[in-house]
This record gives structure tokens, sequence and C-alpha cells, in this order.
């Protein structure tokens, strides 16, 4: 049996990832095991995201930003753009699913309270409404903006 990633040399390794309950197995040569044994994070998520979809045939779809097809995305398991996420979205949100646990990108930042949150609004309302009124030449009511807004920063974020 020849390897799947290389299709070249003759596969003696057989490597088998478990993602959210779903097994994949690749059999790969002693060179291209070497590349997930040194960390290519990129190889690694190409092949993943190549064995995950190879049960289905690629569909026919261009990015219409930057031409990238949804063939090269199963070959390099990179994107070519922010907009190739839209192009291919009814492709990649069970790819996504499946390899995150969910399709919805939760974010970095900790869950803030209702009363953060609303903070948080209206100081970037008030931001909105100094440039605003700078933009207008009205410095008085642009100095009163931002009083108002320097009284709302807590004492730890104005020392950052």
């Amino acid at each position: 049996m020849l390897c799947e990633e290389c299709g070249k040399n003759q596969a003696e390794v057989m490597m088998t990832t478990v993602i959210n309950g779903e097994s994949t197995t690749r059999h790969l040569c002693r060179e291209c095991l070497k590349k997930y044994k040194a960390g290519d994070l990129q190889a690694v998520l190409a092949a993943v995201l190549s064995a995950m979809t190879s049960k289905a045939q690629a569909p026919d779809i261009t990015c219409p930003r930057c031409g990238e097809t949804y063939a090269e995305f199963q070959k390099t398991g990179m994107l070519g753009c922010a907009e190739c996420y839209q192009a291919f979205r009814k492709e990649l949100t069970p790819l996504i699913t499946r390899v995150q646990g969910r399709a919805q990108h939760a974010g970095r930042r900790p869950p803030v309270s209702e009363e953060e949150q609303a903070r948080q609004n209206r100081m970037e309302e008030l931001r909105t409404l100094m440039e605003a009124a700078v933009a207008e030449e009205n410095f008085e009511e642009a100095a009163r903006l931002r009083d108002e807004l320097r009284a709302m920063v807590p004492a730890k974020e104005a020392q950052a």
C-alpha cells in the first residue's frame, strides 16, 4: 500500500486520530511520519482535514475574492482569505464542528456581566460622540464627553 500523504513511498506506519469520537486511520511512509513527529501543525491539520473530507467528493466551489478552490483547501488545510469561510460555509461547518466541537466562534475573552457589558457599550458610545464633537469643532462638548469617559474607567484600567 502506498503512503496516503505523499502517494510515492510504501506505507509502513498506520496512524489513527480520534476527534470527537470519530476515528480516522492514515497509512504513512516513514518520511511523512517524521512531519508529524516534528510537530508540523500545518501538515497534521491538512492530513486530518483531508482524511475527514475524503469520504465525500470535493465540490467544485471557488472563492470569488481570492480564487481558492475547495479542492485546494482540502489539500493544504489552509484557506486563501477571510471570504473563503463564506464561500465554503456549507462544507466547512460540519468540519469545524467535528474538529472543535462547535461551529460558532466562542471567542477568547471571558464572559462579562450585564453591568460590565452595559458600561463598555456606554464607553464606546461616548468615544463615538466625542470624536463627532471634535470633527464638528465643538471642543466644549468633546471635553465634557472626555471627562465623563474618564470617570467611567476603573483605576486599574487607567494605569495600564
